[in-house]
Formats: C-alpha cells, sequence, structure tokens
C-alpha cells in the first residue's frame, strides 16, 4: 500500500482578515486519510492548501511520499472537486480528447492506458454528452476518470460520494481499494459510515483549526469520548456537543 504524509507547522490561511485555517502543528500519514469535520470547519482550504491554490500567510504545508520526497501538486496530484467541471459546449468525448493530449500527447489516451478507467466509472455512456447536459454525479465519474488517468501520487478527493445510490458508492468504494496500492487518498466526506471502511488514517478539524489527526480508532474516542462504536455516531455526537458549546457561549 502506498502512503503518503501530512506535515504543517505554524500554518494560517487568510481570506482577508478572516484567519480560514490555523495550524500549529500536523503530521499524519496512511494511504486513504479521510478529512473530517462541520461544514466550515476548512476543509476545502486545506485542499486548496495542497494543491497550492492558497498560500499561507504565515507557517508551511507538506506532503511527503513514502520514500520522503516532497510531492509537488502539478506533478504528483489529482484533484477531484465536490461539482466536478466539464467544458458545457463540447461533447464529454471531445473533453477527454482535449484532456488526453494536453496531459499525455495523444488524443485517444483514454481508449488506451486510461480505458480501464473509462469502463470501470462507466463513462462510455456519458461519451456524446455535452456537458452541460450532465448530473452532477455523471460530471464527477468524468473528473474521477481523468483524475486515475494523471496517475497521482495523492488523489484529492472533495465530498466525492454525495448524492451518490448505494450502487455508485460501492462501485468507488472498491475502485479506492483497488487503486490504493498504487496511490493515496485524501478524502473529504460528511458519509462516516464509507469513510470509516476506507481510511486508515483521520484528520479532524474544527473551525479551522486541527481537532484530531490520527487512526480511526482514536478518532472515534477523540469526538466522543469512550463507548462509541462507530464514526458515525461520534461523529454525530460531537457535532451536537459543539453546538450545544456554540449556543450557552451566545
Amino acid at each position: 500500500m502506498d502512503e503518503v504524509t501530512i506535515s504543517a507547522k505554524a500554518l494560517s490561511i487568510r481570506y482577508a482578515d478572516l484567519v480560514a485555517l490555523d495550524i500549529q502543528s500536523l503530521e499524519v500519514k496512511g494511504g486513504v486519510i479521510a478529512l473530517l469535520g462541520h461544514n466550515g470547519a476548512g476543509k476545502s482550504t486545506l485542499i486548496k492548501t495542497l494543491l497550492g491554490l492558497l498560500s499561507p500567510h504565515r507557517g508551511e504545508i507538506s506532503v511527503r511520499g513514502n520514500g520522503g520526497a516532497s510531492l509537488r501538486p502539478e506533478h504528483d496530484m489529482a484533484f477531484c472537486p465536490e461539482n466536478g467541471a466539464v467544458f458545457a459546449d463540447i461533447s464529454v468525448e471531445r473533453y477527454l480528447q482535449l484532456w488526453c493530449r494536453i496531459k499525455h500527447n495523444d488524443g485517444d489516451f483514454y481508449r488506451k492506458a486510461g480505458s480501464r478507467y473509462v469502463e470501470r466509472l462507466s463513462i462510455a455512456e456519458l461519451l456524446s454528452k455535452k456537458g452541460r447536459a450532465l448530473s452532477k454525479g455523471q460530471r464527477r465519474r468524468v473528473q474521477t476518470a481523468l483524475g486515475f488517468m494523471s496517475d497521482p501520487k495523492l488523489f484529492l478527493f472533495d465530498e466525492p460520494f454525495d448524492g451518490l445510490d448505494v450502487q455508485r458508492t460501492n462501485d468507488l468504494m472498491e475502485i479506492v481499494e483497488e487503486e490504493r496500492a498504487h496511490r493515496s487518498f485524501l478524502i473529504s466526506s460528511h458519509r462516516m459510515d464509507v469513510m470509516e471502511r476506507l481510511s486508515d488514517a483521520c484528520l479532524v478539524l474544527e473551525g479551522g483549526r486541527l481537532l484530531f489527526a490520527g487512526d480511526v480508532a482514536a478518532s472515534r474516542i477523540k469526538l466522543a469520548g469512550l463507548g462509541v462504536d462507530n464514526l458515525t455516531d461520534a461523529m454525530r455526537i460531537h457535532l451536537h456537543q459543539l453546538r450545544e458549546s456554540t449556543q450557552t457561549r451566545l
């Protein structure tokens, strides 16, 4: 299994005067790392920072591979956003050809080495459709296929299971399980049941700060204390406690 180590020190990310992320110290290692937290906790900000789309106000963050070498966003990472992004006025097939020419200098790459992802993610049925005609889930499948075709060392997903039915959820879980021998994953998701099955490490944010980084069992204890045997209940209890604490302060 491939693994990465995500490290940060004195990291601060700001949007104007708003501090969106403030992490004094972080080190977490895993093959599939779950990025967890409530809405507004800082998950998307952390992903954008890892991708080099946001620059730290201060401090630093890095990702290292198994051999200790730093991973570069432009060469070693792929990202599938929550809503996906496919050109609206061209067909999916033309979009794939354009991307493959840019990335691999071969417009037919998706029919060759990339064909297993086209098949695995049922992209063939979408090839004739224009981007504007795709559903959210279909756009995400296209972006996921392209992400795998870039052969990243780290694949970052933002809410990949949101809106998927049981079959599509199981299909994507199987693909992640198959691929984890060749690459690592950082997955931001509210699907605690799925994350508990897939992940070997958790990174939990709360209000832009690091609440916990480590293995899944320890994360349940951190979130809700002893006696909770699944991540779904642990997060539910934690969010209930967080709401009560916020109301008390108000």
